[in-house]
């Protein structure tokens, strides 16, 4: 005798098999346990107290992200930054005392010097009121740091610029 095909003993198979007892009922008593039953008063409140908790959510949400920054009123950092500002001026008021700052050649070399100490001075000041606003800002304080820095940067410049010549003097000094 010859061994069966692996498709002939496919074809023998039966096309169906059924249990020996029926399943069904079991398996519904099992998915009725499952799910315990629920009033329609429980069902929805829980879906009303999930909107209210996403309401609020919201609600908040929006006013943090919206909100206006309020203004902090730090008076340790309002006072340091005044003192910032005093010894910034003292420098730069020693820097024009000392130099010829006020007596420098009107040329083409020198106005963009003084253009540019007067644009630093109104950005500074602008800076600083901005500051006293929201003094924890720290980009700000960079901002206001790097503006007097600069300034005194170019009033250092200027020292090395001639003077004026006046009528008196002959030549210029450097």
């Amino acid at each position: 005798m010859s061994k069966p095909s692996l498709d002939e003993m496919i074809e023998q198979l039966p096309k169906e098999l059924t249990p020996q007892r029926d399943l069904w009922p079991t398996i519904a008593r099992r998915i009725e346990q499952a799910q315990p039953q629920r009033s329609s008063w429980q069902g929805s409140w829980k879906q009303f107290a999930v909107a209210c908790s996403l309401l609020l959510l919201g609600g908040f949400g929006y006013r943090m992200w919206f909100a206006e920054p309020q203004a902090v009123n730090d008076p340790q950092m309002l006072a340091m930054m005044a003192q910032l500002r005093q010894q910034h001026e003292q420098q730069v008021n020693l820097i024009e005392k000392n130099s010829h700052f006020n007596q420098w050649q009107h040329a083409s070399l020198t106005e963009p010097l003084s253009r540019g100490v007067d644009e630093l001075r109104t950005a500074s000041e602008q800076i600083y009121q901005a500051l006293q606003k929201d003094p924890k800002d720290q980009q700000l304080w960079q901002l206001w740091l790097w503006a007097q820095q600069r300034e005194i940067e170019l009033l250092t410049q200027g020292q090395q610029l001639p003077e004026k010549i006046y009528a008196d003097k002959k030549g210029t000094r450097i």
